[in-house]
């Protein structure tokens, strides 16, 4: 892999990329948190509910992919700015939304926004991270996402009674806002300004580099593995508080079930990124998802036993599954060259929100068809073991398949 541009202050960045990806993962899963208010306010249908979701998803999904291209081609500091300012403005602008069609327009051009700045900001962690712990910093940058996620949940729930659900919206943007003097005096995109080192950092053709020198199938396994990742992921956080709800337990144990889903994916991510720190990300994702896939299926033997088993269960899925979700950007970073590190992510970004929209409704199809749970879960192990019998055959043939490093 190419060694990047060395710097004075290597986590300078990795620190406000932190910041971003904080301010990001609480933007994307913010109106989760206000949809109740806002459906009891408008008298809103599920279903609308449910659109309003995906179009946010489906432009952050597309805003990763246009602008992680852009980035790479024209530069990633650029970008970022131009992604923060568009996420910001336009989640403010929620505020003022005077029905559901208007507010899922607005949330559609913010969630532009919120894919391109996670996509340019591990560009850029990676490019001024040193070589030897490269995926080990933008793992521990990407840990700012669920943590933004926990974080503007517990802020959101003590301020909705005061603010209401259009001040969150203000607030929420204001963040972005505030984070663009930040990046703009403590981003630096690059040591020199000479055409050799731009050269290692920039691509004239991102998205061919993607499929150049061989690595069309290695890409192909790649986008397999996020999108059944994060399939399997986002059916989890979904539906095992709904699942836990009609095997008896109490609504306040559900509902602690996802923060401990959650919890348990953050320490997941923070092992694995020591653990890469030391060799590359790819064994450690795939045990890790192989292992997970196990306790998926554990957990449908444990789900109707009362007590704190099942709950230790659900941990224990969290910390392999989520967890190995954490690794996602760094295996962008390790398996392609510096020169589209940010089409690598917005690809993976994009190929997460399909498998983040198809989780939850697969998993509603699945609770509707009355398998039982050891079957439910076993099935829902599936596209875990999948993911990660991909990853494992991308590593295994990865001279074949021209991966990078």
């Amino acid at each position: 892999m190419n060694a990047g541009v060395p710097v004075k202050s290597p986590y300078r960045v990795a620190m406000i990329g932190f910041l971003v990806a904080m301010v990001d993962g609480y933007d994307t899963l913010m109106l989760a948190f206000i949809a109740p208010l806002i459906s009891k306010e408008w008298a809103l249908a599920p279903q609308v509910i449910g659109a309003m979701f995906a179009s946010s998803y489906a432009g952050a999904a597309l805003g990763a992919t246009v602008i992680g291209i852009a980035a790479d081609r024209y530069g990633r500091k650029a970008m970022l700015l131009a992604s923060l300012a568009l996420a910001g403005a336009f989640t403010v602008m929620c505020a003022w939304s005077q029905g559901a069609t208007q507010l899922m327009a607005l949330r559609a051009v913010a969630g532009l926004g919120l894919g391109g700045a996670l996509a340019t900001i591990t560009a850029l962690t990676a490019e001024r991270s040193p070589p030897q712990g490269r995926s080990a910093a933008v793992t521990r940058m990407f840990l700012g996402f669920p943590i933004g996620a926990i974080v503007g949940g517990i802020a959101t729930a003590g301020a909705m009674s005061v603010l209401g659900w259009r001040g969150v919206f203000v607030g929420g943007g204001t963040c972005a806002l505030l984070l663009i003097p930040l990046v703009w005096g403590g981003v630096t995109e690059s040591a020199s300004a000479s055409a050799r080192v731009m050269s290692q950092v920039h691509s004239r053709r991102p998205f061919v580099e993607l499929v150049a020198d061989g690595r069309a199938l290695a890409t192909v396994l790649f986008c397999a593995f996020v999108f059944l990742m994060l399939l399997t992921s986002y059916f989890l956080v979904s539906w095992v508080p709904t699942v836990l709800t009609l095997n008896g337990a109490a609504s306040k144990q559900a509902a602690m079930a996802a923060v401990i889903l959650n919890v348990g994916g953050i320490l997941g991510t923070l092992i694995l990124s020591f653990i890469i720190s030391r060799k590359s990300p790819l064994a450690p994702v795939i045990g890790s998802l192989c292992a997970g896939a196990i306790m998926i299926a554990l957990l449908g033997h444990g789900i109707m036993e009362p007590g704190n088993g099942r709950i230790v269960l659900v941990f224990a899925v969290g910390l392999l599954i989520i967890g190995a979700q954490g690794g996602i950007p760094a295996l962008c970073v390790h398996i392609y060259p510096a020169s589209v590190h940010a089409t690598a992510v917005g690809l993976s970004v994009a190929c997460g929100r399909i498998g983040s929209i198809i989780g939850p409704l697969v998993g509603g199809f699945l609770i509707s068809a009355s398998l039982g749970w050891q079957r439910l879960f076993l099935v829902a192990a599936v596209p875990a073991l999948a993911a990660g019998i991909a990853l494992a055959a991308l590593a295994a043939n990865r001279k074949q398949y021209g991966v990078h490093s």
